[in-house]
């Protein structure tokens, strides 16, 4: 952990962990309603990210209640963070889906979204008998800064590697991932990210990377789709049952059945993705109209 002026450092401390989370939760859950009810530049924001997600289509008090929990998500996201990273919960039909899947002897790739607490979420995924291989934007290789967000960077590195998983660079990474599936191994990849594919995806055209389908089926590899979801100050994921890519015509819609299984958890709860404006996605190609993202924001 880089070294930080004191306040930094207290708000950045293990001893945080301490605290029970559900009493931190309760905190960020206040705090995010605050922040609508004072500052009018957060809820424009809120509004703006909402609409950008399900459209302006939505009677205007479904659009603001949305909002308001979305501003409420963020903030307990940040809270969570910094608390121990406890393995989520799953059903007992996600543990077998998961279960049969790595029984498969095949190479799986595990396909989320930006969605809900994600690094805590992750966890729920990783043992020490299987190394979870992801990928990352440059910027989470680079040396920790000395602020808040160095810490929080050095903080996320550290729990990816104690509990056995490890960043691949996503510049330039299909084909180490494709070897990897080919091995057997356990991939993650981020499914909500720019690419050249024009997909009806959240009642709009949106430009998505295919990397997952493609990946899946050069390496013949099962698609476990997975969300990341909180019920109070506790976390839980959902697995679905495999996508096997020899049960598609091709992956165009391996691709598209996919995005509609992500589509129908966004849906279910637009408050917990993150804002598809931000730096790295769509930024200012995304509209409640489309998603055109930049070029540069593409994954593998």
């Amino acid at each position: 952990m880089p070294p930080v002026p004191l306040l930094v450092r207290l708000k950045t401390s293990r001893l945080r962990q301490l605290i029970p989370t559900r009493l931190m939760v309760g905190r960020a859950e206040r705090r995010g309603h605050a922040i609508w009810k004072q500052s009018g530049a957060a809820r424009e924001n809120a509004l703006a990210v909402i609409e950008t997600i399900i459209g302006d289509g939505r009677p205007r008090a479904e659009l603001a209640e949305l909002a308001q929990q979305y501003l409420v998500e963020v903030e307990v996201e940040r809270a969570l963070f910094w608390q121990r990273w406890v393995r989520p919960r799953k059903d007992a039909a996600s543990t077998t889906n998961f279960e049969q899947a790595l029984a498969s002897r095949r190479g799986v790739l595990v396909s989320v979204c930006h969605q809900g607490p994600m690094g805590p979420g992750h966890a729920a995924i990783t043992s020490p008998r299987h190394t979870l291989y992801s990928t990352s934007a440059p910027w989470f290789f680079a040396q920790p800064s000395h602020d808040h967000w160095g810490r929080r960077l050095a903080r996320w590195r550290r729990e990816l590697y104690a509990r056995n998983q490890r960043a691949l660079c996503a510049a330039g990474a299909f084909g180490v991932l494709q070897l990897l599936l080919e091995a057997g191994e356990l991939v993650l990849i981020q499914f909500d990210m720019p690419g050249s594919c024009e997909t009806r995806f959240l009642g709009k055209p949106v430009m998505l990377t295919t990397g997952t389908a493609r990946l899946a089926v050069q390496a013949d590899a099962l698609v476990l789709p997975m969300r990341t979801r909180r019920v109070a100050h506790r976390l839980w994921v959902d697995i679905e049952a495999p996508l096997d890519p020899r049960d598609f015509a091709g992956g165009r819609a391996l691709h598209e059945a996919l995005a509609a299984v992500h589509e129908r958890w966004i849906l279910d709860s637009p408050a917990t993705l993150e804002d598809p404006r931000r730096e790295g996605a769509w930024e200012a190609g995304a509209t409640a109209a489309a998603w055109l993202g930049p070029e540069q924001g593409a994954q593998p």
